[in-house]
């Protein structure tokens, strides 16, 4: 019977998840209240659950297919087929958990409208617009970068991983004034255990539904840290298309007190915004202009120096540690990009890189 009750109740969430306005309304007010009241629960637990979790799950799946291999030598024993019914039973209803928490606390708020707004939608946008909104980030990241705290080397002065998190948290409030999911408590960043495997596969962090936990790969740098803890802070508060997650970081970040987290917040969306203008011009048949506009609007020598300061510090700091799985590195990297490129068919539009036409919208009026 427990079976056929969750079994209905996932089906029955995946397809209410097709209804905009449903995930619109559980997103902002079920997924959201859950959020900001249980994500304190998890907090207080001093190692990622989730993490912990999926490697018990992955433990039980290797495990039934063991037993199923030992049925062959062992089913005729009453006992023993008891045992295997049991396990398997279990492990049914295990599953379908799973499956109905994903319904709710992913599937569903993923399907609601981008950025909370029911309104919205995706516009046109010129090559003139984009290379406005290019020469708007470079110019901010130069501004921004003359204002960072420094010391007699020349070196940014980085606050520690705490206080981070307290700046991110109090930008991300501010930003709920228009962003109304926001609004709320931000739990800790966790260290995943899995570093090793983040750092060879790219992924810099990522967000547990399931126990409402942040994560993030301690081997990041700490010029990316700030906004990656905002973007799977977006995620923590129901944004989980990755764009909208991207953006919001973004909006942030940007209006907060503390200069590094402008500084970083620009340099972060302008690889995207680079990477498109520059494939717009092309497309025009007019690269000249991109070319033109990235001499004429250049980081500031010091900018590449910082961003590249921080890679190197993060390297030494893997570098001097072991690490078990090193001999497998070049697969896991590999299982990594094809994990990216995955996501990237199945994301489309919602993928990273949409955060450009976030961002068009954003200043339609301001800079154009």
């Amino acid at each position: 019977m427990a079976v056929i009750i969750m079994t209905a109740l996932t089906v029955c969430f995946i397809l209410l998840s097709n209804i905009r306005s449903w995930a619109d309304f559980y997103a902002d007010h079920i997924y959201i209240f859950f959020c900001r009241h249980f994500s304190r629960i998890a907090e207080l637990i001093p190692f990622p659950l989730g993490e912990l979790l999926m490697y018990i799950g992955a433990g039980l799946v290797i495990t039934a297919f063991l037993l199923l291999i030992l049925r062959i030598f062992l089913g005729k024993k009453k006992g023993y087929a008891a045992f295997l019914s049991l396990y398997l039973r279990t492990l049914t209803i295990i599953i379908l958990s799973v499956l109905l928490i994903y319904s709710t606390q992913w599937l569903t708020t993923f399907r609601s409208s981008v950025l909370g707004k029911p309104d919205y939608a995706a516009r046109e946008y010129t090559t003139d617009e984009l290379g406005m909104l290019y020469i708007y980030l470079v110019d901010n990241i130069n501004e921004e970068c003359g204002k960072i705290p420094r010391d007699g080397f020349g070196n940014i002065i980085y606050d520690d991983k705490e206080t981070v998190e307290r700046k991110v948290a109090v930008a991300m409030n501010a930003a709920g004034d228009e962003y109304p999911r926001l609004k709320g408590y931000y739990p800790a960043f966790k260290a995943a255990w899995c570093s090793d495997e983040l750092h060879w596969m790219g992924i810099g962090g990522y967000t547990y539904p399931y126990t409402l936990e942040v994560t993030y790969n301690k081997y990041v740098n700490n010029f990316r840290l700030s906004s990656l803890y905002a973007h799977e802070s977006c995620h923590h508060m129901g944004y989980f298309k990755e764009h909208e997650a991207n953006f919001l970081a973004f909006v942030a970040c940007k209006e907060s007190d503390d200069p590094i987290l402008r500084y970083t917040a620009y340099f972060y969306v302008l690889g995207y915004v680079d990477d498109a203008y520059h494939l717009a011009c092309i497309n025009d048949g007019n690269e000249e202009k991109y070319l033109t506009d990235a001499k004429e609007h250049s980081l500031l020598p010091q900018v590449g120096t910082d961003f590249d300061n921080a890679v190197r510090e993060a390297e030494e700091r893997f570098d001097r540690e072991e690490h078990t799985l090193e001999d497998y590195a070049d697969t896991i990297e590999e299982i990594g990009d094809a994990g990216w490129n995955t996501q990237a068919d199945i994301l489309k539009e919602y993928n990273y890189d949409g955060v450009v036409d976030l961002l068009l919208q954003y200043y339609d009026g301001k800079l154009y």
